[in-house]
């Protein structure tokens, strides 16, 4: 992933890099706080002590209001951008490029997904999954 600024798909920020330990370098908008990412780097991110409080520092109540956007081109590409929806909590929702594999997580969606909880499978069932989305 290349680590230079990029435009956030959601809102008129910019995706700056951060980086955190040795292996997850993201970049995070510096208006709404989403996080893009690649696969590899996610699996990372959830592995990672803290690194939710460290990298997803949005807040999750714009982050809910921005999920609601649909037809995001890719920062990278320019690819109009796949909803998808977690396997194991379907009620989080981000999107995905069908070229590069990247990702985009709203504010405070990482955070939920790292942290699979009773309230979350509550959630899943009042919720359900999101209409047209395929899983991740």
């Amino acid at each position: 992933m290349s680590m230079e600024t990029l435009e956030c798909p959601k809102c008129p920020g910019e995706l700056l890099p951060k980086t955190y330990g040795r292996k997850i370098q993201v970049h995070r908008c510096s208006n709404c706080g989403g996080l893009w990412c690649k696969p590899d780097v996610l699996l990372e991110m959830k592995k990672e002590w803290m690194s939710e409080a460290v990298l997803d520092s949005g807040d999750p109540k714009l982050g809910a209001a921005l999920d609601k956007l649909d037809n995001i081109a890719c920062p990278e590409d320019g690819s109009i951008m796949e909803k998808k929806a977690d396997e194991r909590q379907t009620h989080i929702w981000y999107e995905a490029c069908p070229t590069c594999g990247g990702m985009y997580f709203d504010a405070g969606e990482f955070t939920d997904l790292k942290y699979d909880t009773l309230m979350d499978r509550v959630r899943d069932f009042v919720k359900g999954a999101r209409p047209g989305a395929g899983g991740a």
